[in-house]
């Protein structure tokens, strides 16, 4: 990893900072993201993550207002595999490296705090082993904030920012800027410490690491607009939970109950047709009042429902809804509802392996890694053949092995 030459160039609207580290001019206001390189017409969809160059931008935002904002360059290696973690690699090294240890206090609040969480979430297993336990308390990590998530309807391409996870202990200072940054894009974040921004185009099949440069941080960028508005939109964990439970809530009677059960599952049928079409076309807005007014009407079952005439009648429609439901939210960045949707489709079939899959994604979504590899596992388990479940699982793994290992 190393830094370019450093030059001065002024961006008024990048969030006061006046001088810029970069004698680059470049500006994408014209396109919020440079896309993905158009495919060999004799190679595979599936294998498009091949590199423009060997070398990649990225922006170092330092904590220092005195020191420039500047532009580094990523050796980018050729195989998938070590290109996943080739960034969070040399940024971990770059911590380790910066801020260095940590003093015999930190040290054994780091180790106190990862004790009572461990207690907390393994209440009737034995303590931990203390060599593990201080071996993650103290392993130099990256968090990962998604600023732009890469989803359809950015191309996929996404926008990322890196900070170091031990910010707190290590009393990092704030970073305003990184702050600020996040803050444009919708995120309400303190940054503390150096930041780094970096971008990559994921479709979930194809990897592309591509240049991020310092004039991409000016606050009239088109992704920096596009990420406050995916970010204003993800809602909350609250905000799924209410909704999934006032779907559920318990009534008296089905909805509209003079319609029969064969009826309602056909108008429930249709609905979840309907959706479907407009799923296709990217109208996730549409399709979800499809998918949500199809299981209105299949749940909950009144009272006097015969469970046992019709109940797998109704968990056979409302299975594909929900699943339908989750991959619409996880189109529209909105991964705390895909895992209510998915909660709800376990508890129809443990053994869907969608529900699972689009859980690991969501979880995935949310940086909560090893929770995405429990999920994508079980995925595995249940469709051994599924390519697409098979590589989301390897794919996870190496994001959570450059996390640094878990105990949980």
């Amino acid at each position: 990893m190393e830094f370019c030459e450093s030059g001065g160039c002024g961006v008024s609207s990048l969030y006061g900072v006046g001088q810029v580290g970069s004698k680059h001019g470049h500006s994408s206001r014209d396109a919020f993201a440079r896309r993905a390189p158009s495919p060999s017409p004799s190679a595979p969809a599936h294998s498009q993550s091949r590199l423009m160059s060997s070398t990649v931008r990225y922006v170092l935002i330092p904590a220092n207002e005195s020191d420039p904002i500047r532009e580094l360059e990523l050796s980018v290696p050729a195989k998938l595999e070590d290109n996943l973690g080739a960034l969070t690699k040399a940024l971990n090294a770059y911590y380790a490296a910066q801020t260095g240890g940590f003093t015999p206090e930190q040290r054994e609040a780091l180790i106190s705090t990862m004790r009572k969480q461990v207690a907390e979430k393994n209440k009737d297993s034995p303590p931990p082993d203390e060599a593990m336990l201080s071996q993650v308390a103290l392993s130099q990590t990256v968090d990962i904030v998604q600023l732009l998530p890469p989803i359809a309807a950015t191309e996929w391409v996404g926008v990322s920012m890196y900070v170091d996870d031990k910010g707190v202990a290590k009393e990092l200072p704030t970073n305003r800027r990184a702050s600020e940054v996040c803050t444009q894009c919708g995120l309400s974040v303190q940054v503390l410490g150096d930041a780094f921004v970096a971008r990559a185009w994921d479709d979930q099949e194809g990897y592309e690491r591509q240049d991020f440069r310092a004039s991409d941080l000016a606050s009239d960028e088109a992704w920096v607009k596009a990420a406050r508005q995916c970010n204003e939109s993800r809602g909350s964990l609250d905000d799924a939970a209410r909704r999934l439970a006032d779907l559920n809530a318990p009534r008296a009677t089905w909805q509209e109950p003079e319609i029969s059960l064969d009826d309602r599952l056909e108008r429930a049928a249709a609905g979840r047709s309907r959706g479907t079409d407009r799923f296709k076309v990217g109208d996730y807005n549409a399709a979800i009042k499809e998918y949500e007014a199809a299981l209105a009407l299949l749940q909950p079952a009144p009272a006097d429902f015969d469970a046992a005439a019709g109940g797998a009648r109704v968990d056979e429609m409302r299975l594909p809804c929900l699943l339908n439901l989750a991959a619409c939210r996880l189109r529209q960045s909105r991964p705390f509802e895909a895992i209510s949707a998915c909660d709800a489709a376990v508890e129809i079939d443990a053994t869907s392996a969608k529900a699972w899959f689009r859980r690991g994604q969501a979880c995935s979504a949310l940086g909560q890694h090893e929770a995405a590899r429990k999920n994508l596992l079980q995925a595995c388990k249940l469709a051994p053949s599924s390519r697409e479940i098979r590589d989301e699982y390897e794919r996870c793994k190496e994001v959570a092995a450059a996390k640094g290992p878990s105990i949980f």
